[in-house]
Order: structure tokens, then sequence, then C-alpha cells
């Protein structure tokens, strides 16, 4: 299971974390007045995240929905400020955003219905391949259903129908999680040319590995980010992070701004997490917010593991944002009053 650090540790995150600190602030409004959107309503976004939005290592895209390879303009030469930028831009835009090492390919409109095949089949083939009974038998308990799959990518409080996001994010990941079966499932479906196969070895290869600027600051991790816009349960005040692919099958974390409340206090006792004003992101009337981090163990397909490691996130130690300033920004982009209980 990666430590905190390994998880967030990237200019990627933390622009998120920062954007998504914005949209606290107007979240926080929106509690005060008693608008704060249902747990599975859409919309706990703010300006700068109003339409959510999917990173993908783009190593791992063979061809968008259209059968066309994936094209992007090269950066060459960038540094984090410019990616930071294309960071933002992407939020407002529907569908993927692809990374690469030397520039981001934004909007891209994925085939569900591939990564769905090839989650079930690798999956099932695997169940396959670990039996050891000769015999069949009447019954078939090999095959994999897609929503087993997203199921155990997913905390208990989501659950069926799934959405697109939710589906996509998890599906995608799988050549992460198993870069040998998906490499050998896209070059059986697609049965490129030599070169074509060269290229996509390389961007898979890629895809693995970590992006990083000359003096190792860590521009994107090999992770499928996906930002919800739903909040999903009652005590978180934003949408949903979840991070996919961070080691084998069912392993996840997810990202969450929650209120100091009764039940979250407990759950940190139980973990023996302790919290001080430090990880405070920030406060309203009187509700105090904390980031939260929640990394899944591995688990079989169909489950959901219990067992997870929590920690809190310092904005200022562990992804060095200034709140004084986003919280300026914030209240006067969301009109919000003074702060008073």
């Amino acid at each position: 299971m990666p430590s905190k650090k390994a998880i967030i540790n990237s200019v990627l995150l933390k622009e998120l974390i920062a954007i998504r600190t914005d949209t606290l602030w107007k979240m926080l409004s929106y509690l005060k007045q008693g608008q704060l959107p249902e747990v599975n309503e859409e919309g706990a976004t703010g300006k700068l995240d109003n339409k959510g939005a999917i990173f993908i290592p783009g190593g791992l895209i063979y061809q968008d929905v259209d059968e066309n390879q994936i094209s992007y303009e090269s950066w060459g030469a960038f540094d984090e400020a410019g990616f930071r930028k294309k960071i933002r831009a992407s939020m407002h835009y529907d569908n993927a955003t692809l990374m690469y090492p030397d520039g981001v390919a934004v909007s891209i409109n994925l085939d569900t219905g591939f990564f769905t095949r090839a989650s079930r089949r690798i999956y099932t083939y695997k169940a396959a391949a670990f039996k050891r009974k000769r015999k069949i038998g009447s019954k078939n308990p090999m095959d994999i259903d897609s929503n087993d799959i997203i199921r155990s990518h997913c905390p208990t409080y989501i659950d069926m129908p799934y959405g697109s996001r939710t589906r996509i994010s998890t599906f995608a990941s799988i050549g992460l999680t198993d870069p040998h079966m998906y490499f050998a499932y896209c070059k059986s479906e697609f049965s490129p040319s030599r070169k074509r196969l060269k290229t996509f070895t390389d961007r898979l290869d890629t895809a693995q590995e970590h992006a990083t600027l000359a003096d190792g600051t860590v521009l994107y991790p090999p992770y499928v980010v996906v930002c919800h816009d739903t909040r999903y349960k009652e005590n978180s005040l934003t949408g949903l992070v979840r991070i996919l692919g961070l080691g084998k099958f069912g392993e996840f974390a997810t990202l969450t701004f929650e209120m100091l409340s009764k039940q979250l206090i407990r759950e940190m006792k139980r973990k023996k997490v302790s919290y001080g004003r430090e990880h405070i992101f920030a406060e309203y009337g009187s509700v105090s917010a904390l980031g939260v981090l929640r990394t899944y163990s591995p688990t079989s397909p169909g489950n959901r593991s219990s067992k997870y490691r929590l920690d809190l996130i310092s904005p200022e130690k562990d992804v060095n944002i200034d709140l004084n300033r986003i919280a300026a920004q914030a209240r006067e982009r969301y009109q919000i009053k003074a702060n008073h209980s």
C-alpha cells in the first residue's frame, strides 16, 4: 500500500486539492444556507471544477472512441506553472484528460465498451487460470461482471447504478493494475503494425512511471485520478476524488473534504490518527473542514476490502498551498459573507 506522500506528492494532486479547496468554500456557504447538494446529487463543484475531470496516463490509451490515434502538441521543455494551467483548463472539459511527460491531450472521448470488455476478460481469464479442478461443472463462477470490478474499486457508500465517470475511470486503471494482461488484450484486439506496437509498448511502460521535471518535481503519478461532482456521503462537502491503479486489484484511495464531526473523530480515534489545526483547510460558521485520504487494501473481484488506512492532509506541510489566498479569492468569487458563528 503506497504511503500518503507517494499518493499525493505530485503537481497534479496538489493542484486538484487547491482547486477543491476553492470549491470547499462554496460548499461551506451552501451548507450555512441549507443549500448543500444531496449526497447523490451532482453539483458539489465550484467555478474551477464545474465539469469534474478524469486524468489518465496517456500511455494506457491506444486510440479514442472513433478509432483515431491520440494526438497532442508536445511541449518540449515545460515547467510546473504551465502544467498547473493545463490541469485547471482540463477541469472545464468533459471526457478524459490524457497526460504525457511532454504534453496533455484534453477532452478525449474513450470507448467505454472496449475497457469494459478488456476488464471482464482479463479477470475472468485470471480466475480461470488459478482453477485446479479439471472438471468445469454445471456452474460457471469464473464469469466476472463489470459491476464486480467497479464494486471492488469504490468505497461502500457508492453503489449501483454506477455512472459513466465511475465506470471509465475504473476500467481504464486495469492497464496499471495488470499491464501484461492489458497489453496482451490490446495486441489481440487491435492487431497493430510493428511500428504502432512499438510505440504503444513504449508509452505503456512510460505510463507506469512518475513524470518528473529535471529538478525531480513529480508532475503526475502513474495513477488514474477521477474528480467526481457528487459528494456520495453525508459528511463530505465537495465532490469525491478517487485515485486508482495504486498496485494490486482493488487497491485505491479516496480524497474527501469532510466536516470535523463526532463520527469522523470516532473514526480517527479508532484508526489512532490525531488531528490539529494544521489539518484544517477551512472554517466557516461552526464548521471546520479537514482533508481526508483513505487508502484501501487489495481485494478480489466483486468484494470490497474493509481494511483501509486513514491519513489527514496538512495543507501547508503536505501540499504547500496558501489557504489565505485561496479563501480570499473564493469569498470574492462566490460572494461569501464574513465568517461568523
